[in-house]
């Protein structure tokens, strides 16, 4: 058996924490997700391959990363790893990551690894972690709840704290609307589930036949499939080039640092490597506005630009 497979099958069978049969309750996740993949999954488990199983194992290495770190921390607060809580009427439940808990506040943190970090967290995020915030308020209804996201980048050692938010009984409401509308499809495969568009719908299993992508008959389709997949594959890897790149950078910086402390240039092969201090001059554009509304306004310009969309 080749190594490709027997990794393969040993993720494949790999016990990452015991969050039983899936498609017997609505998770957390599951909230935060689009209400179609969500019931379609549970109703017959996709396929995946071993890059995506190798995603879902990062996502639990990671998690165990941070145990280790706060077992060995004398400064936290009583907490827990994966705690359970279930909807006191219904199929909801949540396997919270971490709980961190005093006498008067119950505080969840979900985390999350990232191949590039976000500027804001991605809605499903925040849906999910607000259905966990509504659930532990249900359970504890005298504490005050709040939450967080961890997000990490494993590649380029970044993390970075979405946090903020706090229980909202009209949000929470929405969402238990949402987890009532999913487990009615997967009891009932004759109703159709809603769907969410969302940055992840071109990885999906299940696009090919989704409704919000219905392609109108005058919308003339072309055998591109190929030249697709290598697009967005590459805007991928340049991502990953960037990185890089960037990590390079700062290598031959700390070099020059190094090599030479009080210049800026240092030989490598035959070449020459010198930092260079260069200056540019910036508007700022909203404090201009505020300012000065109108002379912003006056001088402000609206140009357009094409951009490639992949839905």
């Amino acid at each position: 058996m080749e190594l490709h497979e027997i990794l393969y099958q040993g993720l494949l069978n790999a016990d990452f924490g015991d969050l039983g049969d899936r498609s017997e309750y609505v998770g957390a996740s599951d909230v935060g997700g689009c209400p179609r993949k969500v019931v379609l999954s549970k109703l017959e488990e996709p396929h995946h391959d071993l890059a995506t199983l190798i995603r879902f194992a990062r996502g639990h290495l990671t998690e165990h990363l941070i145990v280790l770190a706060f077992k060995a921390s004398t400064y936290l607060p009583k907490w827990e790893y994966q705690r359970e809580v279930v909807h006191k009427q219904r199929p909801y439940k949540a396997h919270v990551d971490f709980v961190f808990e005093t006498r008067q506040v119950l505080a969840v943190m979900e985390v999350k690894t990232v191949s590039k970090m976000p500027k804001e967290p991605y809605d499903s995020w925040v849906q999910q972690v607000h259905f966990q915030i509504g659930l532990l308020k249900d359970a504890n209804p005298s504490k005050a709840i709040r939450g967080v996201v961890f997000a990490i980048d494993l590649n380029e050692g970044q993390t970075k704290l979405f946090d903020g938010f706090e229980y909202d009984s009209k949000l929470y409401e929405g969402l238990l609307l949402k987890a009532s509308h999913i487990w009615e499809c997967v009891q009932d495969p004759g109703v159709e589930p809603e769907t969410e568009k969302g940055p992840l719908c071109a990885w999906c299993p299940y696009r090919p036949s989704c409704p919000a992508y219905d392609i109108n008959e005058s919308i003339p389709e072309m055998p591109l499939e190929d030249e697709l997949q290598q697009y967005l594959g590459l805007k991928e890897t340049q991502k990953d080039l960037k990185a890089e790149i960037d990590k390079l950078a700062v290598v031959l910086k700390a070099g020059i640092e190094n090599g030479n402390p009080d210049g800026d240039r240092i030989r490598v092969g035959r070449n020459l490597v010198r930092r260079s201090v260069r200056h540019s001059t910036r508007l700022n554009g909203p404090a201009l506005k505020k300012d000065h509304p109108r002379i912003h306004a006056k001088y402000a310009t609206e140009t357009s630009y094409e951009v490639l969309v992949v839905e």
